[in-house]
């Protein structure tokens, strides 16, 4: 029996495992060679955290990246909207340019000595003119001759005795109404008939 072995009281051999013990081992040589502070398992897993520390920031600028493009994304955008707004607006300006231009045009015959009906006439072909320059921009008159009372789209401002078949009929406008795309922008105010 080697003397690293020893056997114990119960009938175990137990083996020295200390290798710096060991008679054939040169301590010496073994002390100028550069000796692992951790075991390889903590290197490898000190490698892998550095990796994923790299990765995060990688994952973190790209993330900065996107929202500051998002962001440009969104203000290029907004002004876009803007620009096209501001086409929008001076599209619908401009049929009632013409408009305005023929209103000062009949205030000045207002002025002067014009007879009635050529005021009259002018005043017609200036409203005329109004109600198309409306109807080019999808602003429409809501029709109420001859049609049942439709709270959705009228406004009952007077009532009318009539006989009982014309009840909830609209007797007379008194104020047109208009929807603009389908909105109701101003309702019809009309005359409504009431039974006795």
């Amino acid at each position: 029996m080697d003397q690293k072995e020893e056997k114990s009281p119960a009938g175990f051999v137990v083996r020295d495992q200390r290798w710096w013990l060991r008679d054939d081992v040169d301590l010496d040589a073994i002390a100028g060679e550069p000796r692992p502070d951790k075991p390889h398992y903590v290197e490898e897993l000190e490698q892998r955290l550095e990796d994923k520390d790299r990765q995060l920031r990688e994952y973190i600028q790209a993330h900065k990246a996107s929202l500051a493009d998002m962001e440009g994304t969104r203000k290029r955008l907004e002004g876009e909207i803007e620009r096209r707004l501001e086409v929008q607006r001076a599209r619908l300006a401009e049929p009632f340019v013409e408009v305005l231009d023929n209103l000062e045009r009949l205030h000045q015959a207002c002025r002067s000595d014009a007879p009635a009906a050529e005021l009259a006439q002018g005043i017609e072909l200036v409203l005329r003119q109004l109600d198309d320059s409306l109807k080019k921009i999808g602003l429409e008159r809501i029709p109420t001759s001859g049609q049942r009372f439709d709270p959705n789209t009228m406004e009952a401002l007077m009532t009318e005795q009539v006989e009982k078949e014309r009840e909830g009929m609209v007797v007379d406008e008194l104020r047109p109404g208009y929807t603009l795309a389908g909105q109701l922008v101003r309702p019809a105010g009309v005359r409504v008939g009431v039974a006795e």
